[in-house]
């Protein structure tokens, strides 16, 4: 697959990379899409719950994001310079640590559970449906993230296909077990957290056995002394550090958030933004599917000096996010309850999440150019331009917009201000993008024919 990724066709490649991160990526939203389906149909207030905890798995992602990302990008890129050795080094260590850090992240909050809810503006009707849920899903990463960290490795060595039958099978286990739990066994919002737990559990056992059995692989995941392991271990904290501190950032903005929603309205609009972001989470996933599936074809090419074919791939991508993003505007603009209707029959929930959606996505058709734009920077090793992109649409203009029309306007402030943001972050990545596509042709008419 290596030798492909320096010689095939990149249209052929792209999606051929794609399709298998985008079923995947979907496959993942739709693990999210039932546990708010069937919560839903519990209690308006449950799923409250679910989503004013979102800030703590947040932070459990920033974490995945700072190990996976960044080990994968760095895998792809050694790769590409035919050093083999240190791809399976960075492989065996992005496995290790990921189950460090969640174990310690679990210890850290179970020793401080409340003061946490507290601080994320956990409300007392909303904390018995908050509570249980958080502590299972905290606790159950430590078996259940190794599994999507590995899987971004599996990614940069071209094996989309077998991260998608993973999460497949992952994502159905969840949809499968989710009302078995949650009405049979009578377990309520603890059961969607087990079923969430139970599901990530299988999906790590999976893509473990197959990085260690499988040997027809370039690299394999194996344990060994690695002598240089500081040194590897601060090159993939570097690359995985735009998407580790905009991860941290945005749970602080989502914090920030869910406090204003409630303040300037209710435990109603925290639910109606749980929808929205929910909706919102499904499309994202397709984009960083193909951003996922551009990401090996550009840091294999980049490290092997290939730039014409980093710049074809680069465009093409935002070519196709483009189309994607428009069509999600056009159904949220013209028929949002379709979309709200799957997940609560509330009058009163469907009316504000309706209305709010149209305002709180009206930039969407920027996004996906936004979001292949940083995950291009990030992938050829440009961390701090990454960073600055990606913090621009996770709240350096969201806080102050919302700081601003919140109080002059009340809820409605918050939706505008997310629209706001998104446009503006996007428009400041478009510009970079295409001075880099410049640049890329450049470099490409320099590079040895």
């Amino acid at each position: 697959m290596n030798s492909k990724l320096g010689q095939e066709k990149i249209s052929k490649l792209l999606w051929e990379l794609s399709i298998p991160a985008i079923l995947g990526m979907m496959s993942s939203a739709i693990f999210n899409i039932a546990d708010r389906y069937f919560v839903g149909k519990i209690n308006p207030l449950a799923l409250a719950g679910v989503g004013i905890t979102m800030p703590v798995q947040m932070l459990q992602m920033a974490i995945i994001l700072l190990i996976g990302i960044g080990s994968a990008t760095l895998i792809s890129i050694r790769l590409g310079e035919n050093n083999k050795e240190e791809a399976e080094d960075i492989l065996f260590l992005s496995f290790k640590y990921i189950i460090i850090s969640m174990l310690i992240f679990a210890m850290v909050f179970l020793l401080f559970c409340d003061p946490i809810l507290r601080a994320i503006a956990v409300s007392t009707d909303v904390y018995g449906y908050a509570r249980p849920y958080i502590i299972i899903i905290t606790v159950g990463a430590v078996v259940g993230i190794p599994g999507y960290c590995l899987n971004n490795s599996l990614r940069s060595i071209g094996k989309a296909n077998i991260t998608m039958k993973a999460i497949l099978f992952s994502s159905l286990l969840n949809v499968i077990l989710d009302p078995i739990l949650i009405f049979t066994f009578d377990m309520g919002i603890a059961g969607a957290a087990i079923a969430t737990v139970i599901s990530q559990a299988a999906l790590t056992i999976y893509i473990t056995y197959y990085f260690i059995t499988n040997k027809e692989l370039i690299i394999n995941l194996k344990y060994k002394k690695v002598p240089n392991e500081l040194e590897i271990l601060k090159k993939v904290f570097t690359n995985g550090s735009p998407s580790f501190f905009t991860q941290i950032f945005a749970s602080l903005v989502n914090v920030y958030i869910n406090a204003n929603a409630v303040f300037y309205g209710s435990d109603l609009d925290v639910a109606a933004m749980t929808v929205i972001s929910t909706i919102f989470s499904f499309y994202h996933m397709f984009v960083i599917g193909l951003a996922q599936g551009n990401q090996p074809i550009i840091g294999y090419n980049w490290g092997s000096k290939r730039y014409d074919r980093v710049k074809e791939s680069l465009i093409r991508s935002l070519i196709y996010s483009s189309i994607i993003s428009v069509a999600l505007w056009l159904l949220i603009q013209i028929y949002p309850d379709i979309l709200i209707t799957i997940f609560t029959d509330d009058p009163d929930l469907k009316r504000i999440a309706s209305n709010g959606m149209r305002i709180y996505l009206f930039m969407i058709p920027l996004i996906g150019m936004q979001t292949i734009s940083t995950q291009y920077f990030q992938g050829v090793g440009k961390p701090k331009l990454s960073t600055v992109l990606m913090m621009l649409k996770y709240g350096l203009i969201l806080v102050p917009a919302i700081f601003v029309l919140a109080p002059k306007i009340g809820i409605k402030g918050i939706y505008m201000s997310n629209a706001i943001s998104d446009g503006g972050a996007s428009l400041i990545a478009i510009f970079f993008i295409i001075r880099e596509i410049s640049n890329l042709s450049r470099l490409a008419k320099s590079q040895p024919q």
